[in-house]
This record gives C-alpha cells, structure tokens and sequence, in this order.
C-alpha cells in the first residue's frame, strides 16, 4: 500500500510539473493599459510578477508606481488558486544581484520579510546576463533562500554554453530553471534572424538536459513580442534599422492587427527555425506565432520538461482561436475550457 502511495504521488508530482503554463507580468505592463484584472488566471498555472531589485537589506519594487497592480495581483491570482512569483533581479540588475551574491545572508532575511508582508509563494532569481562562472553564485544564494521553506527559481539565458555549468551544480531544492529564448535578434545584426529561433531552442532545452539538469525543472521563456526591421526583405537579408513597433518590438497582439488587411505583408513560416516571418514592402517582422509555439510546447510534453513561460502575458491576443496562451494551454492542460466566455 505504502508503495502504492508513493508511485500515485511520484505520477501526480510529475504530471502537474510539466502541465505548468506560466505567465510573466512586468512592471512596465501598466504603461499599455494592461491591469491584473485582464489576465486570465485560468489559463495559466503560475504568474510571476516583475521585477524586485535587491538593495542593502531590502527588495525594492523596480517601478514603485507598479505597487497597486502588484498588490491587485496578488489577491486575484489568490482567488483564482493561482501561484504568484515575484522575479528578483533580471537584465540590468546585475550588479545588485552580485552584491547580493557576496552578502546572501541580508538578502535572504529581505526575501524572507517581503513574503511575509505581501503573502506571495515564492522567487524567481534572475542573475541577468551571465556567465559559467556566476552559475554557482546564483544557485549558492537559491538554495540559501530555499532551505528557509521557500519557494525557489532561477532563470537564466539559454545559451547552450551554460547548460555545463548549471548540469555540474546541485538543483534539487530549485523549483525549476526557465531559460530566456527571447531577444535573440536586434538592429545591431547585420542580417535579420528569427527573434526566437525554436530548433535551435529545443537543442538547448536537450543539452541542459543532456548535461544533468533535471528534464521536469526545464523550462522555456517564450517572447510574446517580436522584432521589425526596416527595408528587410526576409530572413537572412540586410536592413536599414528597427522597423515599425517601439523601438522595433512589437507585442503579438499588435503584430496581427497589421495582418487584417492581408494584401499588406505575406506570412509564412520558417521550417529551418520553426518560426514566424512578415515581409511588407517596408519591412520584416520575426515573431513566435502559433505554429512556433505549438512546435516548442510539444517538444515539452514530449520530453516531460516542466512547462512552458510567456514573456509577457500582456503580449497575448485576447480571442483564444489565436491566443499564444491558448495553443501552449491546449497542449499542456487540454482539460481547461478555453472558450471565450459572453459577457
């Protein structure tokens, strides 16, 4: 019986591991009048709110005006029985997350005081841009954080040249580690390249793999945005700088309604990358489109890797027949009803 048991509780552990569909929510979604009451919280399984910088002894909100919606957020992703995470650090923190490599002991106590105020399940650590060396930093100060009872992840870049030094470390107090598939292309490129290339993404979710990383705490951060380059006439041509969008990025959902009049860019989909690519006669938007993200998130099912993250939900077209939420969500959780409920 005892048996028994444990196999019912290995199999339900494993199941709601790779089931996990997260959604990223940024402090900076506010400024595209995007709420906490707009995200639909049964779509996801998890949201993590960003971002909290470290400093001195405390956490401080990236964006102080974002507190309400954070606090919004919390009590609805409550409601819904849904987890909230707060990401720590990411692109630009660097140096305040080395500082809180070097002095963990105060940053576990700011840890420790934030979650007891506001009530949330958990962190995310973001080290930003690193590095093979920074991967024991990073992990050193997760698992400090984890062994006072909380919840821990780490995100990290998903370059196939980091999975040794993550598969060499022990994880087994970390949640999950997301990899970042976002940004990999930008005006600074001489030839324009998928934003989120997913073959390459999937042969760097199996070295990460391959090197000791446990498959069930992989995870793949999908870009809900893509990228417009000016004059471009395709992968792989030249251009003449960023496109349409701020600053050459453009959300998802923004990026369809320039496919209502279709006579305007031809789209089609890239078999070597498996990714999205609009050709107009001014320029060329490289996007993760739902082919594109069926084809990762059935690599994750698959290979019982542990889900798949948004990067970010505010990016996602609200009609669930081309919601990006949606194609990942029928895979993962084909169980939720993902109609468009009346009004």
């Amino acid at each position: 019986m005892k048996k028994l048991l444990l196999f019912v509780l290995f199999c339900s552990t494993a199941i709601f591991a790779q089931d996990r569909v997260v959604a990223y929510f940024p402090h900076w979604a506010q400024y595209s009048q995007f709420k906490p009451s707009d995200v639909r919280y049964n779509f996801v399984t998890e949201i993590r709110y960003g971002y909290l910088t470290p400093n001195d002894s405390e956490l401080l909100f990236s964006d102080e005006t974002d507190k309400g919606n954070f606090l919004e957020l919390v009590k609805l992703a409550k409601a819904a029985n849904v987890k909230i995470i707060v990401a720590v650090g990411g692109l630009g923190n660097e140096s305040s997350m080395s500082q809180a490599y070097s002095s963990s002991a105060d940053f576990v106590k700011a840890a420790l005081a934030f979650k007891n105020e506001y009530g949330i399940d958990g962190f995310e650590l973001d080290g930003g841009v690193i590095g093979a060396g920074n991967a024991a930093e990073l992990v050193r100060l997760a698992n400090e954080l984890a062994d006072q009872n909380v919840s821990v992840s780490i995100a990290v870049p998903g370059e196939e040249a980091l999975a040794s030094a993550f598969g060499s470390v022990s994880l087994s107090k970390i949640e999950n580690i997301s990899l970042w598939f976002t940004d990999q292309t930008s005006a600074s490129d001489s030839q324009v390249k998928p934003n989120s290339n997913t073959s390459e993404n999937i042969k760097t979710l199996a070295a990460f793999a391959n090197a000791g990383v446990p498959k069930n705490k992989l995870m793949p951060i999908l870009p809900f945005y893509g990228k417009s380059f000016y004059k471009a006439s395709g992968l792989e041509s030249s251009h003449e700088g960023t496109g349409s969008g701020n600053e050459g990025v453009l959300p998802y959902k923004e990026i369809l309604n320039k496919f209502k009049d279709a006579a305007t860019y031809k789209v089609s989909f890239d078999e070597s990358s498996k990714s999205e690519v609009a050709v107009s006669e001014s320029e060329t938007i490289v996007f993760n489109g739902i082919p594109s993200v069926k084809a990762i998130t059935e690599a994750v099912k698959d290979n019982d890797y542990g889900g798949i993250a948004a990067f970010d939900i505010s990016g996602d077209h609200k009609e669930p027949i081309v919601s990006l939420l949606v194609t990942a969500g029928q895979i993962l959780r084909p169980s939720v009803d993902y109609k468009k409920k009346k009004r």
